[in-house]
């Protein structure tokens, strides 16, 4: 039950015919996992407190450096060799305190992920490296946790939703459905190898959070069987079908 300021707050939200009150509270009993407080995390998690997700967990291991204050728009200058779940949750603390918060300064690992997923409604990918990515879509599919894809580099960027473990969507992509093989540093070039600017990560960043909200009230169509590329340069969006593979190491048939 939404109290007087739970209304007041979220009011620009409760009016919308789509959320409602329902929605709302919906929101606020939701638990989200965060992977990675970077480019992408960063206006992730302000979006998801703004909008009164209840429960958010990040996971970060990394400390805030100077080349991350481009587009790690959570940080400031005199968060500099803080740690970065530290400084995100007093981030998001800040912008909104009835929420709960909690973090982790560790990397995801095949030894803490399966407790993770399993104890939160929606996963966000915003990592930056191919092998926790991986180690998220297969736990996600296992789990039966959707999981909302994002990735950024140089003015490109991806996202998608996957829901191949859950209930009813067991005929859509796993993660490995639509990335089969796991690209070298020459295939896929990180931040630091190829740039990056933070405008980009922005808008990532931001549609995954509109992902999330999205599954958690459950208004619109998701991205679920879906991969869009956005292309910052030259402003333009491509919308691909995605399909499950049979032959998927992941989901595929046994």
């Amino acid at each position: 039950m939404l109290n007087d300021a739970d209304l007041e707050r979220y009011a620009r939200q409760v009016i919308m015919p789509d959320i409602g009150e329902a929605g709302q509270e919906a929101l606020l009993a939701a638990k989200v996992l965060v992977v990675g407080a970077g480019g992408l995390g960063s206006p992730a998690v302000l979006y998801l407190a703004s909008a009164g997700v209840g429960n958010i967990t990040i996971i970060d291991d990394d400390m805030v450096s100077r080349s991350d204050l481009n587009r790690q728009i959570i940080y400031q200058t005199q968060d500099i060799g803080n740690q970065k779940v530290k400084q995100a949750l007093a981030a998001a603390k800040n912008l909104n305190p009835d929420i709960k918060l909690s973090t982790l300064p560790v990397r995801a690992t095949i030894g803490n992920i399966r407790k993770l997923v399993a104890a939160h409604d929606v996963i966000v990918d915003c990592s930056d490296n191919v092998e926790t990515r991986y180690l998220l879509g297969d736990t996600a599919h296992r789990e039966k946790t959707p999981l909302v894809f994002g990735g950024a580099v140089r003015t490109e960027g991806q996202i998608a939703v996957f829901q191949s473990g859950v209930d009813g969507f067991e005929e859509s992509p796993c993660f490995r459905c639509v990335f089969p093989a796991m690209p070298d540093t020459s295939q896929a070039p990180g931040c630091s190898e190829a740039g990056i600017l933070g405008p980009v990560t922005g808008v990532i960043g931001s549609m995954q959070a509109l992902e999330v909200i999205k599954l958690v009230t459950g208004i619109g169509s998701s991205l679920t069987g879906r991969l869009i590329l956005f292309d910052g340069l030259n402003g333009s969006i491509m919308d691909i079908a995605t399909k499950k593979r049979s032959t998927c190491m992941c989901c595929g048939v046994k």
